[in-house]
């Protein structure tokens, strides 16, 4: 328990001060600092994704990785791996992410990005989905690893507190 809320105080503290955080652009292009790899392991958690290569997602996720999804259910590794696997109708996708955003200390991080998929669907149909995510990473030992993955379709432009 004490773990969560120590995720859940690194998640608002990345969130509200503005001064620690850093973009994409920002960072030092220093390829073994802590944001460029951990950025890049979200970026080939979705190349993977997307090319279904499922050996690479399982050496990239960390077994009991939770990842929490638009609508809500829950998923480790594992579950993920059978979920696409078992998918039929695998539709070929691009993918864009954008406004990349990193907060870290020397064990933990954070990266929040934009995630804009467009599927290409039979008779020249496509279907753009927009989400933002929010990755949390833990370091041991050298090793960065994926430990909780939650994102939100991006269904309005505003928020409002009014209850429809």
């Amino acid at each position: 328990m004490k773990k969560y809320v120590y995720l859940l105080l690194v998640i608002v503290i990345g969130s509200t001060n503005a001064a620690t955080s850093q973009t994409v652009k920002n960072i030092d292009h220093d390829k073994n600092s802590d944001s460029v790899v951990v950025v890049t392991m979200v970026k080939d958690f979705f190349k993977s994704f997307d090319d279904r290569d499922l050996q690479k997602l399982n050496e990239l996720l960390d077994p009991s990785m939770k990842i929490i999804h638009h609508n809500g259910a829950t998923t480790n590794r594992e579950e993920m791996i059978a979920i696409i696997k078992e998918t039929k109708n695998w539709w070929p996708r691009t993918r864009k992410l954008s406004e990349v955003e990193f907060t870290g200390s020397p064990d933990m991080a954070v990266v929040g990005v934009l995630n804009e998929v467009i599927f290409s669907l039979p008779n020249n149909k496509t279907v753009e989905e927009r989400y933002r995510e929010t990755w949390i990473f833990k370091k041991t030992g050298n090793q960065w690893k994926p430990v909780r993955c939650h994102y939100s379709k991006i269904m309005a432009d505003k928020h409002s507190e009014e209850v429809n």
